[in-house]
This record gives structure tokens, C-alpha cells and sequence, in this order.
């Protein structure tokens, strides 16, 4: 599938730092063809009120501020990292070895969420539901799993700032602030657009293997936004090909 951008004709101008941050969240955009240039939706105020009361229990200012908070502070990165090193297997282990992982996982996986101030059975949770899809947490050549998530936090910090500001929640000013943050939560964390964006994927894998969906919700997912930032790594109309990591 072939993803083009969609650009706002009337968008005002951003800054440069603006478009660095925006660009965070521009497989959102890609993906799922929000404006590439402008913090917004296009929605109007009462249908992105609905989604964000649906999808984040996001309902007004005190709830989105909350809900910067906790992208920001921690996220899924905390979980991923306590159980990222049990998932980093391939798949040809034989059903001895895949059994031995899984029960040293059991064992040492408590431990090291109490350590990280997290629920042991929240992170023994997220390891067995993203054991079967790890794949799409690794690198392939050669393969190694994905170090660091915060792609996925930061991208959606820049996501529901769109439709936070769509329904009138907070300023702009405010919801800039807060992407900016997340530049600089994110930036240490890769060398490259591309190393990102498999950051971003392995964090919605992780999170959507916990979340419920099944195996074809998450393969279709996965190849969604695979799509989308195959265009940002290659159009030349890209944020990513125009802003230097």
C-alpha cells in the first residue's frame, strides 16, 4: 500500500522545533492520514472529545495533563524494560529451551518489576502475552530485541496532544510543551529515524499483545504503520528525510 501525506493547505507555520516534534508523531499521520504538517485532527471539538474519553479517559484539562504525566515519566518503557531481555529469543528453541524461559522468566520477572517500582504480575502479564510476538520486537540481521520503546511513548504524546487540542482541553502552547518533552525523552534513546520507528513498533506490539488483540488485529496493525513509516523513511516529501535525527 502505497501512503501519501496529508498536508492542511491553511496550516499556520511552524517552527523548527515544532516540526521536530510533530514529526514524532508523524507514523500516526502517515498510518492513519492526519495532517503531516499541523497539530490537529481536522476533527471537531466534540468528536475528538469522544475519542479521547474513549480510547485515553481523557476528559479535560486536569486528565490530559495526567495522561502527559504518565507518557512522559514512564510510559510502557519501565514494563518493556523489565521483561525486554526474556523476550529476546528466536524462534528455533526447541520446546525444552522455550519451557526453560518461560519458567526463568517466572522466577526472575517479579523480582526485577519490584526493583523498577512496578507490579510484578503487570509485568509477568505483558511478557506472556508479548512472548508469542516477539519477533516483532527484535531486529532481524542480527537479531537482537529492540533496546528501547520510548518511540511509542513519544509518539504518542504528539497524538493525543492533537486531540487534546482539537477539543479545546488545553492551549497549544501547553500541548507543544509537552512534545517537546518528548523529543528530549526520546532523542538520547536512538541514532535514527529508522531505529524510531522500530522503537515505535515494538512499544505498540508490546502494548496491543496485552491489550487483547488477537493475532490478526496485530499483524494488520503491525503492517499498518510498517507502511506508514516505509513512506517517511523513503518520500521526499518526509519529515523524517527533511529533519536530520
Amino acid at each position: 500500500m502505497d501512503f501519501g501525506f496529508k498536508v492542511l493547505p491553511d496550516a499556520p507555520p511552524l517552527t523548527e522545533r515544532q516540526e521536530r516534534g510533530l514529526a514524532l508523531g508523524a507514523v500516526y499521520a502517515a498510518g492513519d492520514y492526519l495532517p503531516i504538517n499541523a497539530l490537529t485532527t481536522a476533527a471537531d471539538p466534540q468528536t475528538a472529545a469522544k475519542i479521547l474519553d474513549q480510547s485515553w479517559e481523557v476528559n479535560d484539562a486536569q486528565s490530559a495533563r495526567q495522561t502527559y504525566r504518565s507518557l512522559l515519566d514512564g510510559g510502557h518503557r519501565d514494563l518493556y524494560t523489565c521483561v525486554r531481555g526474556y523476550l529476546n529469543a528466536g524462534w528455533d528453541l526447541s520446546r525444552a529451551e522455550e519451557r526453560a524461559r518461560i519458567e526463568q522468566a517466572t522466577r526472575e520477572i517479579p523480582a526485577l518489576a519490584m526493583q523498577r517500582g512496578q507490579r510484578p504480575d503487570v509485568a509477568l502479564n505483558y511478557f506472556q502475552s508479548g512472548w508469542q510476538y516477539r519477533a516483532s520486537m527484535q531486529w532481524y540481521h542480527p537479531r537482537r530485541i529492540i533496546e528501547s520503546i520510548a518511540a511509542w511513548d513519544a509518539a504518542r504524546v504528539v497524538h493525543v496532544s492533537r486531540f487534546i487540542v482539537d477539543a479545546g482541553f488545553l492551549d497549544p502552547a501547553e500541548a507543544w510543551a509537552a512534545i517537546e518533552a518528548a523529543v528530549q525523552m526520546a532523542r538520547p534513546e536512538y541514532p535514527s529515524w529508522e531505529e524510531f520507528q522500530l522503537g515505535f513498533l515494538a512499544g505498540r506490539v508490546f502494548w496491543a499483545a496485552n491489550a487483547g488483540f488477537d493475532g490478526q488485529e496485530i499483524d494488520a496493525d503491525y503492517r499498518r504503520y510498517t507502511g506508514g513509516g516505509k513512506s517517511l523513511l523513503s518520500k521526499p516529501d518526509s519529515p523524517w528525510l527533511r529533519l536530520r535525527w
